[in-house]
C-alpha cells in the first residue's frame, strides 16, 4: 500500500470515530447523568426532614413536639426549636392540592438508584415507575439489593423494613436537601404493619413522593391524593394535585 493511500485511510477512520464520539454526545447531553456530577456536600452543610406516617386513627394532634426534627406539620414560627428559619414556601391555589420541602423546590438533579432489603424490590419498582409515568424526566434509577441504615447519611438511598421507636407510625421518610437540590433520601416501612394491616402499595406510593421533593398535605379538600397526610385507605394511582405538583418539579 503506497503511503499517501494508506494516510488517507487512516483519516478517514479518525474522522469516522470522531463523528461516533459526537453522535453519542449529543444523544446523551439532554438526558441527567445516573451519578452525582461534584462530590455531595458533608451532612452539616445539608437540611434534613423526616415525614412520619402514623396508622389510622393514631395521629397526634398538630402542634410543636421539641424533637429537634423539624416535621411537616410544623414551621420555624410555632417551632422554632426544631424549624430554622428560611424562605416562606409559596403557597399554591387551595384547589391544587401540592406542595414542595421547601421555597426552593428542591429535587433530584441526576438519576440515582436505590437500595432496598428483604422483598420490597417489586413494590418499590412500581411505585418509581409510577411518579416517573407522570412527568417526561426520569425521577429515580433503578433498585438494587442490599441493606443500608435508616435515617443515616451514607450517601446510599435506603429502602427497608424496621422498627420505627414510636409504635404508632406505619412509615418513616427522611430526605437531605441544600436548595434545589435532593441528596438523598431513606424509606422505612414498620415492621408492626407491614405485611398485614396496612396497604404497602399506598404507602410505598406515598413515601417515594416525599423522595421526589413533594410535601405532605394537611388540608381535607386534598384527601383523595396520594400525598395527603393521612393513611385513609388504599391509594394507587396518582391524583391531579400529586401530578401536577410533580410535573412543576420535572416538567409535562
Amino acid at each position: 500500500m503506497k503511503g499517501g493511500e494508506k494516510m488517507r485511510r487512516i483519516l478517514g477512520l479518525t474522522v469516522g470515530f470522531i463523528l461516533v464520539l459526537v453522535a453519542v454526545g449529543v444523544a446523551f447531553a439532554g438526558s441527567k447523568p445516573v451519578t452525582p456530577p461534584f462530590p455531595q456536600p458533608p451532612e452539616k452543610d445539608l437540611q434534613k426532614v423526616v415525614f412520619i406516617r402514623y396508622a389510622p386513627g393514631r395521629e397526634p394532634a398538630l402542634g410543636c413536639d421539641n424533637d429537634g426534627i423539624c416535621e411537616p406539620k410544623e414551621n420555624w414560627k410555632s417551632c422554632p426549636a426544631d424549624c430554622p428559619k428560611e424562605e416562606p414556601t409559596p403557597t399554591p391555589e387551595p384547589t391544587a392540592c401540592y406542595g414542595f420541602l421547601s421555597g426552593a423546590k428542591p429535587k433530584w438533579n441526576w438519576v440515582e438508584n436505590y437500595d432496598y432489603s428483604d422483598n420490597l424490590g417489586t413494590v418499590s419498582g412500581w411505585a418509581t415507575q409510577t411518579w416517573d409515568a407522570a412527568t417526561s424526566a426520569t425521577i429515580f434509577g433503578s433498585g438494587v439489593p442490599g441493606s443500608y441504615p435508616w435515617g443515616v447519611y451514607d450517601y446510599q438511598n435506603s429502602v427497608s423494613y424496621g422498627d420505627y421507636s414510636d409504635p404508632n407510625v406505619i412509615a418513616v421518610t427522611a430526605i437531605w436537601f441544600r436548595a434545589k437540590t435532593i441528596y438523598e433520601y431513606d424509606i422505612m416501612f414498620d415492621t408492626d404493619y407491614f405485611p398485614g394491616t396496612v396497604d404497602l402499595d399506598t404507602v410505598a406510593l406515598h413515601e417515594f413522593g416525599h423522595g421526589a421533593g413533594l410535601n405532605d398535605l394537611y388540608d381535607s379538600v386534598c384527601s383523595e391524593e396520594v400525598m395527603y397526610g393521612y393513611y385513609t385507605g388504599v391509594k394507587r394511582d396518582l391524583r391531579s394535585g400529586d401530578i401536577t405538583g410533580i410535573q412543576k418539579l420535572y416538567g409535562q
